[in-house]
């Protein structure tokens, strides 16, 4: 399925600017079986949010293809060789693509190429409140100085905004906060507001936010998903009125106030959710997955997948939320969402994730130790027993420390990049089959894997979770350990125990020690209390085989006591 560039289609006298409107970053793969006749297999991942100094005039092609050679026509094709290739993945055809064509046309005036082209959404649907605290002061910062050759700059910034209809002129305003110039990447201006003072004012908005692995998991295993983003999201919710004078801002030309809901004010998120929530409110979790202004439109089936793009672009156009064409992709079997890839067969993690952690030389103080620390825990559901492959750095991170690299830390290093050089394709659970937990206690580490079966009888990874024990915890006993796993697991992924039947893998049943207690008190009547919620059926480590307990083991050795 091409997508083609913005100025690629033109009817008449009038330039389209995109018929397809999309900006996306394409890699391939492709896989080869030797086993009898030649099978070739090439898989296209669309990434949906290049960096900001990749060029805007890509021609850049999404789908799936799945090619079979054969040296003779006696051979037969294997059937797991057919399943692997089902028809609902294919190529899109011509007619489909045409008709995503005729829908993008149709719809053009649900995106927006510029600010002039966001009417934004009626006050009645939404705006956006400062609840200052009665205590706070109102705060005007003190003026900041920039260099000549940066105040043409910002004047120029600050004059689109004006033209847009964003920020006015205001006088006497009894909040002031400064703004900050920040240099992008590709060596733009981006003009930040100082809010700091403000934000401190008002309390937090607590409307919760989607939890990113339920989303990830609800959007992965479906054959054709549209990625969509918000034009310029924030700015497209008005301010209240008796608000918009306390977000003024200083520039060398005058002081103005936004008009409109500005990036870096606290509760902008938790307002825009709030709205995404009550314009799609009979949708979520059917048709489309939203986190704050990222819109996944998803289809089970292929043949749906204009129908229900359709009706995400009339709720759009109802309440006229214009999105930006530029990072929209249609009609595509993978892309990436909230820093993930995923696509029919599972979730992956996003290479340049893995990239950065393995360009990173070894850590020489302890704020680069914390930054790998913080990548390695972005994707610590992909990593098997990651506390343990943790543990020789973890002396370094003690107060007061003395920061010595040695060569354990460097082994446990050198090991973690190995690792991430084949991460784990994890699954998303199906409904109507039990979960698997395989728990294991190591003497300073707890580790836990969640797997399902899948429709061929093959166990699939769906999240891996470990973590550090500490203080008391490390005088527990061997079985108080390995309840401690089961509760550690049960807190983390009470999403995912809540909804299922547990099958509970471990060397010992932690379950019948506690409930077989004559009298519990302290932590074990806690943990009586909390396991009566679940369905948790226990399974001895002896009768399960399969190469995902076998994996586990491996990455888990427990200890012999």
């Amino acid at each position: 399925m091409s997508v083609l560039n913005k100025s690629s289609l033109v009817t008449g006298d009038e330039e389209i600017r995109s018929a397809f409107p999309s900006r996306m970053k394409r890699k391939m793969f492709v896989s080869v079986n030797t086993e009898g006749s030649l099978k070739v297999k090439r898989h296209d991942v669309v990434f949906t949010r290049p960096e900001d100094n990749e060029p805007e005039d890509e021609v850049d092609v999404a789908g799936c293809y799945h090619v079979t050679i054969e040296e003779t026509s006696d051979h037969d094709i294997f059937e797991e060789d057919a399943e692997a290739a089902p028809l609902s993945l294919e190529d899109w055809g011509q007619s489909t693509i045409d008709e995503l064509k005729e829908v993008n046309l149709a719809y053009k005036d649900v995106f927006a190429w510029s600010y002039k082209e966001m009417p934004g959404l009626d006050p009645k649907v939404a705006v956006h409140r400062l609840a200052i605290k009665p205590e706070h002061r109102p705060v005007k910062q003190a003026q900041r100085r920039f260099q000549p050759k940066l105040i043409s700059q910002i004047e120029e910034k600050v004059n689109k905004l004006i033209e847009a209809g964003f920020i006015r002129e205001v006088k006497y305003p009894t909040w002031i906060a400064n703004i900050v110039p920040v240099r992008k990447k590709n060596g733009q201006l981006r003009v930040c507001v100082d809010f700091r003072d403000l934000n401190n004012a008002c309390p937090k908005d607590d409307f919760p936010l989607p939890i990113m692995e339920i989303m990830i998991d609800a959007t992965a295993g479906h054959e054709a998903l549209s990625f969509m983003d918000g034009s310029s999201g924030y700015n497209q919710i008005r301010m209240a009125l008796e608000d918009e004078e306390k977000t003024a801002f200083r520039t060398p030309k005058c002081i103005y106030c936004y008009k409109v809901m500005p990036f870096g004010l606290k509760n902008a998120g938790a307002t825009y959710q709030r709205t995404m929530q009550r314009i799609f409110d009979d949708m979520l979790h059917k048709h489309i997955e939203c986190y704050v202004d990222d819109l996944v439109v998803k289809s089970k089936k292929k043949c749906d997948h204009l129908k229900d793009l359709k009706l995400v672009l009339d709720r759009l156009r109802k309440y006229q939320l214009r999105m930006n064409p530029l990072k929209c992709a249609f009609g595509v079997t993978s892309g990436k969402f909230l820093g993930f890839i995923v696509r029919h067969r599972g979730i992956e993690v996003d290479h340049s994730k893995i990239d950065a952690i393995q360009k990173m030389p070894s850590p020489k103080n302890l704020h680069e130790l914390r930054r790998l620390q913080g990548r390695l825990a972005y994707i610590r559901r992909f990593i098997s027993n990651l506390a343990s492959r943790y543990q020789p750095f973890q002396r370094l991170m003690r107060k007061d420390a003395v920061f010595d690299w040695d060569q354990s830390c460097q082994n446990a290093f050198d090991s973690i990049k190995k690792y991430l050089l084949n991460p784990p394709v994890l699954s998303a659970p199906a409904t109507g089959k039990p979960l698997i937990l395989y728990i294991a206690a190591q003497e300073t580490s707890l580790e836990a894997l969640l797997a399902q079966e899948n429709d061929k009888g093959k166990e699939c990874a769906l999240y891996y979770l470990s973590r550090t024990l500490t203080g008391a915890e490390l005088n527990y006993s061997p079985i108080e350990k390995m309840c401690l796993a089961l509760f550690f697991a049960i807190d983390k992924l009470r999403h995912y125990m809540q909804a299922f039947t547990i099958h509970l893998v471990a060397k010992a049943d932690p379950v019948k020690y506690i409930l077989s207690r004559s009298v519990i008190s302290g932590r074990l009547a806690k943990w009586a209390i909390i396991l009566q919620q679940y369905d948790i059926v226990y399974i001895p480590q002896k009768a399960v085989k399969g190469q995902a307990l076998a994996d586990f083991l491996a990455d888990h050795p427990v200890p012999s006591n």
